[in-house]
């Protein structure tokens, strides 16, 4: 099946626009990229609507952290990562390799709560969370940025810095 029109030369998709010094015939050519790249930008990144979607955002993350379905964390972050698919992926290996050289020292995950939510001018959000774990706590940061009226997300990372949990150290 064939989607595109047959015309003869010099005609145009559109017959009845004309705009001066827009060359038809190509920019119609160029509308399927446009459209394609339209599509992809509205999968590629989607956009939380509020505060508490970014926070529903981290919960799963952390849930699947919890369970150590690393997979799981790409399954749930991919539809609203808006960088590059390698830089997901090597963050979430670079994750599962950190944490296996740290499975003794920290003891089983045993679930996580949220510290604080900090937002900066009304730009940046970032969600502090403790993972709970047999031996210790891993402190977690969950990074969204503010687009028009939608919030995009913007990374995480976890660190040991138990210290900065509280406010007197951040």
């Amino acid at each position: 099946m064939e989607i595109v029109p047959r015309l003869n030369e010099g005609e145009t998709v559109f017959p009845h626009v004309r705009v001066e010094g827009v060359d038809m015939p190509r920019l119609e050519l160029c509308l399927p990229g446009v459209l394609l790249l339209t599509m992809l930008g509205l999968a590629y990144g989607a956009t939380l609507k509020n505060m508490e979607e970014a926070k529903e955002l981290a919960e799963k993350v952390l849930a699947r952290v919890v369970v150590g379905d690393m997979d799981g964390v790409v399954t749930v972050v991919k539809p609203y990562w808006p960088f590059p698919d390698d830089e997901l992926e090597a963050l979430v290996t670079q994750t599962t390799q950190q944490r296996h050289l740290l499975a003794n020292r920290l003891g089983k995950s045993l679930g996580f709560t949220l510290v604080r939510r900090e937002v900066a001018a009304d730009t940046f959000l970032r969600l502090v969370y403790v993972e709970r774990c047999e031996n210790t706590g891993l402190r977690w940061l969950f990074t969204f940025y503010k687009v028009k009226d939608v919030w995009k997300f913007n990374g995480f990372a976890w660190d040991e810095e138990i210290a900065k949990l509280f406010s007197s150290s951040h």
